[in-house]
């Protein structure tokens, strides 16, 4: 029987971590992926929320996919992240966003 020397056991430790995490990451992406397409993203999902057309219909995946990578990019400035939350003080009766105009939606609650 040969044993496994301490530095081996440290490497096993440490991709352990990163193995943990990974999974963590890759688990989130296939919820998002799997609810984005109800119009949802997992925080969306938890609070009972969800983006529709502006007319009612759902909105669907590609809607739904061009809204997030709108907001994704516009929340990589501060000026954009702030910019939506003005945008949706503002707009008294739908509270739309800079993606929901982008992407023709409103976020309505689940019935």
């Amino acid at each position: 029987m040969e044993y496994a020397t301490p530095l081996r056991r440290m490497f096993a430790f440490l991709l352990d971590g990163i193995l943990f995490f990974l999974t963590l990451i890759i688990g989130y992406l296939i919820w998002w992926l799997i609810v984005l397409g109800r119009g949802q993203t997992p925080g969306k999902q938890l609070l009972g929320i969800r983006a529709v057309k502006r007319h009612g219909d759902p909105a669907g995946w590609g809607a739904t996919f061009v809204r997030e990578i709108v907001k994704t990019v516009a929340h990589w400035f501060v000026i954009g992240f702030f910019a939506d939350i003005v945008l949706m003080l503002i707009d008294e009766e739908e509270h739309r966003s800079l993606a929901d105009r982008v992407a023709n939606t409103v976020i309505i609650r689940n019935e």
